[in-house]
Formats: C-alpha cells, structure tokens, sequence
C-alpha cells in the first residue's frame, strides 16, 4: 500500500470514529429456509431461525444488548422480496425478541450490527 493511501485511510477512519460512524457488525448472513444462526460481536448477541412455509418466510429469534455503551444491538432482516425490518435491543441486559413474515420469498440477508 503506497503512503498515500495510507495515510489516506487513516484520515478517513479517525474522521468515522470521530463521527460515531463506525459499527461493529458480523458479516451478513445470507439464508434460505431452514437456517439457525446464533452471532455475537463485541456489545451484541442474537438468535435466529428461518422457516418457510407455502413460499413465504418466516425469522424469529431475538437480539440482546450486552454492554453499557449508549449503543443498541440491531438485527436488520433484508428480504430478497419485501421490505428490510430492523429490531433494536437499547441498554445492556435488554433483550428484543421478533416473529416477522416475508411474503413470497425464501431467503433473506440477517445482520447483527451495533448502532
């Protein structure tokens, strides 16, 4: 990597720490029916299944706050077919839990990330 581009990368990361802009995140987890998933990061856990039934998906599970850090842990569900929904547990020990339909898909990308 040449310096500048280095340097250029440091500018731009301490700029988003700065902002608050940077989230910690497991890496999207594209799934079609039947899928379980169990992610922790630093400050998150959460739990899901993907079921399907008739050609429409079903997610339930739960996303918990696990650290005094004035940020929520967030689950965001991205359908292939239907809208994204996000579910936010704020305040360490909080737990949300979540039971959504998807209609006419069978697969969607679940992210758990901190905001």
């Amino acid at each position: 990597m040449s310096r500048i581009t280095r340097t250029l990368a440091a500018v731009l990361m301490s700029g988003a720490l700065g902002a608050g802009l940077l989230v910690v995140a497991s890496p999207a987890s594209a799934a079609t029916c039947p899928t379980t998933r169990s992610p922790r990061i630093d400050g998150g856990e959460a739990h899901w299944n993907l079921s399907c039934l008739d050609g429409d998906l079903k997610v339930t599970g739960w996303v918990d706050d696990t650290r005094a850090d004035a940020k929520c842990a967030v689950v965001r569900i991205d359908p292939y077919h239907g809208s994204t929904r996000e579910f936010r547990a704020c305040g360490s020990g909080t737990r949300k839990t979540f039971d959504e339909t998807f209609y006419g898909t069978d697969s969607a990308d679940v992210t758990l990330y901190l905001r």
